[in-house]
């Protein structure tokens, strides 16, 4: 941790394995999954782990989304996991056919994620129901942007692909 006022390291806390995506900061608590096949929520306070999640032997690459009371991240394990903030127990998990190194994005009651299966998909943040998907055919590995009723995610296949409802301007 860094402290701001300075920009002097003010804590180091070790997670155990490499970090590649961001971490999401809130309630005092961090929030991020590393190649070690694990997903923590570490106490800031405490510097140590409060919970940590481990469904099977894959890494986590995506940052997380996180709400008041959910955590969401993807997983090279193929899924994209929704925990309960507060304890790290599992809510539910949503299948694709690639990794998910996408960041999902929270977007009021649904989250939109990109898969290396060559998909964008919308999925119902209370259950993991798949609302809609659309088949790009390559790789989505960047993560969407959500802005004006509108999803906005590049794909491998260099297209910046820009979705919205059915006869909004």
């Amino acid at each position: 941790m860094i402290d701001l006022a300075t920009g002097a390291k003010a804590k180091e806390i070790e997670a155990g394995a490499y970090v590649a995506g961001s971490v999401a900061l809130a309630g005092g608590r961090a929030y991020f999954g590393h190649y070690g096949n694990e997903f923590l929520c570490i106490d800031l306070a405490r510097g140590e782990p409060a919970w940590t999640f481990k469904d099977r032997n894959f890494p986590y690459f995506a940052s997380p989304a996180v709400t008041a009371d959910r955590v969401v991240f993807g997983g090279r394990d193929k899924r994209l996991h929704c925990v309960n903030r507060a304890d790290g127990k599992r809510l539910w998990s949503f299948t694709t056919r690639g990794k998910v190194d996408s960041s999902p994005v929270i977007a009021g009651d649904r989250v939109v994620v990109g898969s290396d299966d060559g998909r964008v998909y919308l999925v119902s943040l209370a259950d993991g129901r798949e609302l809609w998907h659309y088949e790009i055919g390559e790789a989505v590995t960047a993560s969407p942007a959500v802005a004006a009723g509108r999803i906005v995610v590049g794909s491998e296949d260099g297209a910046v692909y820009c979705f919205g409802a059915a006869g909004s301007p």
